[in-house]
């Protein structure tokens, strides 16, 4: 990767397109992935000159780019692929409805669906910066709590992604493993076992060792409990009332939190 010096590709196209999900109309958002992606071509949708030239430029520099790394980086990290039997991805973008055409086509894909407190995710957004936050909850009103609205945000999200998961653990039993992110720092050897257990392999002891410091230092830190000094009251039972059906799918009990939070 030395050998790469950082392109951005997708820097004109902003104004047409716009950066974040939001900033331009739906429609607009479809017909750009469209564009991006080559399944329409700009030259027969009646967009302007310099539009075409702004799409026209960004393929270019794709094209350019993907050369340059095949040139230098694909056929050695194939290699490194290649060479280990377990491969994992991190993904935060995927829904768990993109997951089912995976599963059909990869019998070994197992897949971990991660998931935390929307109190403790929005107060995350919140505090990481506007490119952690979705543009609606930049846009409201100075009056209203932008933590609800995140936390809503999440929720809407998630709960559709929990209820598309409970259909695929359906259709493919034993490749699909849920866990809190609470869970996780509370007891990450148990949780860590159910990994392995999901993947049929044993655990390294080196990992082990690793997750179980990693969570004494979110224990330290109260990573899983922070929400509960940081948000007001009648926040944290807004987004209980709102996220009621995160809560009941994931069979957890919004109530016990609360009165933590009192105490």
């Amino acid at each position: 990767m030395h050998r790469l010096t950082p392109v951005k590709c997708y820097d004109d196209i902003a104004t047409y397109c716009g950066s974040r999900f939001g900033y331009k109309p739906p429609e607009r958002h479809e017909q750009c992935r469209q564009l991006l992606s080559n399944e329409i071509d700009a030259t027969t949708i009646g967009v302007t000159p310099t539009v075409e030239r702004i799409i026209a430029n960004y393929h270019s520099c794709f094209r350019s780019y993907r050369r340059r790394v095949d040139a230098n980086c694909t056929n050695v990290l194939r290699k490194v692929i290649a060479d280990h039997r377990l491969r994992a991805t991190k993904v935060v973008r995927a829904t768990m409805d993109s997951m089912r055409p995976l599963l059909l086509a990869l019998p070994t894909l197992r897949i971990i669906h991660l998931v935390r407190d929307p109190r403790a995710v929005a107060l995350s957004r919140i505090r990481f910066g506007e490119s952690g936050r979705g543009v609606y909850t930049m846009r409201i009103q100075k009056s209203e709590s932008p933590i609800i609205a995140e936390a809503s945000l999440y929720c809407n999200h998630v709960t559709a992604d929990i209820r598309s998961r409970l259909q695929l653990e359906r259709q493919f039993p034993g490749r699909i493993l849920t866990l809190r992110y609470e869970d996780v720092v509370a007891n990450p050897e148990q949780r860590f076992r159910d990994i392995y257990r999901l993947l049929d392999e044993q655990m390294p002891t080196k990992t082990l060792d690793e997750m179980q410091k990693q969570a004494q230092k979110g224990q330290k830190l109260r990573l899983t409990t922070k929400w509960q000094r940081n948000i007001t009251y009648n926040e944290a039972v807004t987004i209980a009332r709102q996220c009621e059906e995160f809560f009941r799918l994931m069979n957890i009990s919004a109530v016990d939190t609360l009165l933590r939070k009192l105490m």
